[in-house]
């Protein structure tokens, strides 16, 4: 796709002039980074000459509506210490789909999200969500291993942090307020320098929006 934009009048030497140029991207197009080209084109004393550069954009998905289940959106981005982090299953530490039922603390979930940590998953929002809700904890197939921390960041600012959870620790409730917020972070930290059993879960992870 090609767009254009043209600036009217001359600019004199020194000063600057904003363009926008509106990008619209295809309704099955790929939630990715991608690269564009900015190629400018203008005249100095006569003369017609061209300046470009490589621009780098982000593709978003649609911002989330209603009660919106977080591992059924499309992310932004993830990483996960160990294979990808798993939509509805816990962390099998391998393939997508090779994780358990999510279990915390003898109770099971169909929905939510399996990580090992350290895990970082980016969702957009748009502004559109009002409240992030979840059960956080260790998944009970580890017996009692792991030592981790969750946190919730919004547009770059922490919104919530647990303590330090391990495989025997009590189920933690999470209910953040997101009022405004664009983008945000699920992450699972390691907090005692071994992986060992890290399988963080943010079982029933819920997005409450607009």
């Amino acid at each position: 796709q090609t767009a254009t934009a043209k600036v009217p009048g001359r600019i004199p030497a020194g000063a600057t002039r904003r363009v926008e140029v509106a990008l619209t991207p295809a309704k099955d197009a790929e939630v990715r980074e991608t690269r564009l080209t900015a190629l400018a084109r203008y005249r100095v004393a006569g003369e017609t000459r061209t300046s470009q550069q490589r621009l780098a954009v982000s593709v978003l998905p649609p911002a989330p509506e209603g009660e919106a289940w977080a591992s059924d959106l499309g992310w932004l981005s993830e990483s996960n210490g160990y294979g990808p982090a798993e939509r509805d299953r816990s962390n099998g530490e391998s393939g997508a789909d090779d994780g358990k039922t999510l279990t915390l603390a003898g109770k099971t979930y169909e929905k939510g999200i399996g990580t090992h940590a350290d895990s970082d998953i980016a969702v957009h929002l748009g502004g559109r969500c009002t409240a992030f809700t979840a059960d956080v904890g260790i998944d009970d197939e580890i017996n009692g291993y792991g030592e981790v921390a969750f946190s919730v960041e919004g547009d770059g600012k922490v919104l919530w942090t647990s303590a330090k959870l391990t495989g025997a620790s009590a189920t933690v409730p999470v209910d953040v307020k997101l009022d405004g917020v664009r983008q945000v972070r699920l992450k699972v930290t390691d907090t005692n320098g071994s992986k060992t059993g890290d399988h963080g879960d943010w079982a029933a992870a819920k997005f409450h929006c607009a």
